[in-house]
């Protein structure tokens, strides 16, 4: 685990009240959605004689938000751009807000007395730090590094935008990632907002480099990239097989890939046609500069690979929805995912022959109620604000199912978790509702399944159906049929593992209260391995009766899990305390009518896209500010046009960001890990240290995707968890760390 170096950019008079609201919140809009307004979305790859047809991996003019702008080896940050995310990490933990308008200039606004920014250097040394900003206060500004100041620039006391310089000595910063902290000893109103500062552009350049006290340029130009001789943009990604650089130039562009370690490879001086073979890189993680000789612009540079043929899957129009969520199930448990395991589920097993499975399906929280909701609305848990024990789905939240029972669908829920109740806001837009834990209904699948088969026999058949089913039996309590339990473990035991005498039993275990030994962790696994063998056969009956009463091929069927559980995968049991992969990594199944034989997908998908993809495939208009993406090209077979992030959380102080084979979790903004999950898949060694290059990538992209928190969060809502409440959550395991807060 890393720690940040800090820059303290400190009014002098730092006095009462220094504590502000964190920006938690993120984008209504994925990254990939907001990083150049105007420009294309994905298209149908082209045909290109020589090679065969050009699938475009990055286009790097509509994702120019993930790239770096230099000058000489001066950082430059415009915080009236997307790109600016980055470098606040969208709000979050840093204490930055949203954008803000001030006559022609656009800002990243610090609401509240405090606020940081996270900048990376590439060498350590001294540096000259110029910052266009206006102080709502007295504009008495110091620069902090560390316990150290070394400057006092002041700004216009009349609330005018002014650009201040500070030199930052040699040893203050880091070669990497450095926190600058800017504090205001209290906020001021002007223009109708209460602020302390308004941050205009920044310029951090080794002492030395002449830097002017002018605005950086703004390089995007429709289809194009618009750089001033003296300029590059630095853009980071892993490089795919086959790749190539292409596009067009007027004026001189130099190309170079720095890789991790710094090993620089010289890819030529390019003017008219550009065209780069990447082969040398593929695989690589490398920062890819294209730096301006004399003022130059670039006609649709992009990274493309080339198919010998390129077919693009037929979808047909769905009907019906059926969304069907098992409880704490961790992908690695099933042989879509993973073929040497030993739990059977023929059912899904024989499902999945016609259906498309996602290898790399995520959840967006590492308990049920923040990741039902993600599921059933489109918005990511820091957005619905439903993250808590006693918090609310707001009212102003509108999910699936008000959508689709707005649009004449008959819908109804059936669901086992007492989270996913009225008492917390999931009644709405249902035609039927049924919660198992509220009404004191036997939640067994069996149970589950012949409700559900009578339901579709009963509904209006002159109605579409949208379907919500959620089935918790490899929750705990852990205890599947007898016969099942002996398929992995039928030798006796006398142990404590026994849910049927304890069904807190897992809390204990998780505190320590009770220390199992290698025989009882046996037991505790063969008991959630039965769980999952004895679910399957009722999923299967469900699907089954689809079919059997002719839906199936006209219903787009979405299977997932809400999270996973650990079982001392790192020392701990359960779910709800990390975001490592046994909690966040879940099964993620789709049936779209025209897919009749098994599709792999190796793109990530998450719980954030289920709603948005059924909208798709029912050919509905999607509601503005959704944070997930319609799945259906990649189903197609059109893959993104650029690497695209996932995004996980667990409450307000930890985020998660994987991309390709990386994957960086954050612990608030000044601790983080990073692990590569091709090479360590069970994330057992943390390579931040030595991969600086890829920290500072992905956490780029971790700032695009939370970027714009406020606009994009509703008001939280909580409750009161009554004696009754309580008792059905503590049934189901819920107390003590098995709860969230």
């Amino acid at each position: 685990m890393r720690r940040l170096s800090t820059i303290v950019l400190f009014s002098a008079l730092a006095a009462v009240g220094l504590a502000a609201a964190c920006g938690d919140d993120d984008s209504p809009e994925a990254s990939a959605t907001t990083e150049a307004p105007g420009a294309a979305t994905p298209e149908t790859p082209e045909a290109s004689p020589s090679r065969g047809h050009e699938v475009v991996r990055f286009d790097l003019t509509k994702h120019l938000a993930r790239a770096e702008l230099h000058r000489g080896d001066a950082l430059l940050i415009d915080f009236g751009e997307p790109g600016a995310a980055k470098y606040t990490l969208g709000g979050w933990r840093t204490r930055t807000g949203d954008d803000r308008r001030f006559g022609d200039v656009t800002t990243t606004l610090l609401p509240g007395v405090i606020g940081e920014l996270v900048i990376p250097v590439s060498s350590a040394g001294a540096h000259e730090l110029v910052l266009r900003a206006r102080a709502f206060g007295d504009g008495r500004v110091t620069l902090y590094v560390g316990e150290d100041a070394v400057a006092y620039p002041q700004l216009p006391r009349d609330g005018s935008f002014a650009t201040v310089r500070a030199t930052i000595p040699e040893g203050k910063l880091v070669a990497g990632e450095n926190v600058v902290q800017l504090r205001v000893s209290s906020r001021g109103r002007s223009d109708g907002v209460e602020a302390g500062l308004a941050l205009d552009w920044l310029r951090l350049a080794p002492a030395g480099e002449p830097q002017p006290d002018e605005a950086p340029p703004r390089p995007h130009a429709g289809d194009a990239l618009a750089l001033p001789g003296g300029h590059s943009l630095r853009y980071t990604f892993e490089v795919f097989e086959g790749a190539y650089l292409v596009g067009e130039t007027s004026g001189p562009v130099a190309v170079r890939a720095i890789e991790e370690g710094g090993a620089v490879t010289d890819l030529g001086r390019h003017e008219g046609t550009l065209d780069v073979d990447l082969a040398r890189l593929a695989g690589k993680l490398v920062r890819l500069e294209l730096s301006a000789e004399a003022d130059a612009r670039i006609t649709r540079p992009r990274v493309v690979t080339f198919e010998a043929e390129h077919v693009e899957r037929t979808l047909r129009p769905a009907k019906n929805v059926l969304v069907y969520l098992v409880d704490t199930v961790r992908a690695d448990k099933l042989r879509p995912w993973n073929p040497q395991t030993r739990v059977q589920t023929p059912g899904l097993d024989r499902w999945t022959r016609s259906a498309a499975v996602f290898e790399r399906g995520y959840t967006q929280e590492n308990w049920t109620k923040p990741s039902v909701a993600t599921l059933l609305s489109g918005l990511l848990p820091w957005q619905h604000t439903a993250t808590s024990g006693e918090a609310v789905l707001p009212r102003s939240v509108e999910m699936l199912s008000e959508n689709l029972k707005d649009a004449g669908f008959h819908t109804g829920a059936f669901v086992c978790n007492g989270y996913v109740s009225d008492k917390f806001g999931f009644q709405q837009g249902w035609s039927t509702w049924r919660n198992y834990i509220r009404e004191g209904r036997r939640t067994a699948a069996s149970f589950v399944a012949a409700d559900v088969l009578e339901w579709l026999d009963g509904r209006p058949s002159d109605k579409p159906f949208f379907l919500y089913v959620h089935t918790i039996d490899p929750h705990v309590p852990y205890i599947p049929p007898e016969e099942v339990l002996a398929m992995y473990d039928a030798e006796p035991y006398h142990g404590p593992v026994d849910f049927t005498r304890d069904r807190e039993l897992l809390e204990k275990i998780k505190i320590g209260r009770i220390r199992l030994q290698d025989r009882d962790k046996q037991r505790l696994e063969a008991l959630y391995d039965g769980e999952i063998t004895y679910h399957d056969t009722h999923f299967a009956a469900m699907l089954e009766g689809l079919e059997r009463r002719g839906l199936a091929d006209e219903t787009v069927v979405a299977f997932v899990a809400d999270h996973g559980e650990e079982f001392f995968d790192h020392d701990s049991v359960g779910h709800g305390h990390s975001l490592f992969e046994e909690l966040l990594h879940v099964p993620f199944v789709m049936r779209v009518p025209g897919i009749d034989e098994p599709v792999r997908v190796t793109e990530p998908a998450g719980l954030v896209d289920v709603m948005p993809t059924v909208l798709d495939a029912l050919g509905r208009e999607r509601p503005e500010g959704l944070a997930g993406r319609s799945l259906l090209p990649l189903l197609r077979g059109i893959p993104s046009d650029a690497p695209h992030p996932n995004v996980a959380g667990f409450m307000e102080g930890w985020r998660a960001v994987t991309v390709g084979r990386y994957k960086l979790i954050q612990r608030t903004h000044r601790r983080w890990m990073l692990y590569d999950l091709q090479a360590d898949p069970e994330e057992h060694t943390d390579v931040a240290a030595e991969r600086p290059l890829t920290v500072r990538y992905l956490r780029g992209l971790l700032g695009l995707a939370l970027r714009g928190a406020t606009a994009g969060r509703h008001q939280r809502e909580t409750t009161e968890i009554d004696p009754e409440t309580d008792a059905q959550l503590r049934a189901l395991g819920y107390v003590g760390t098995q709860r969230p807060h």
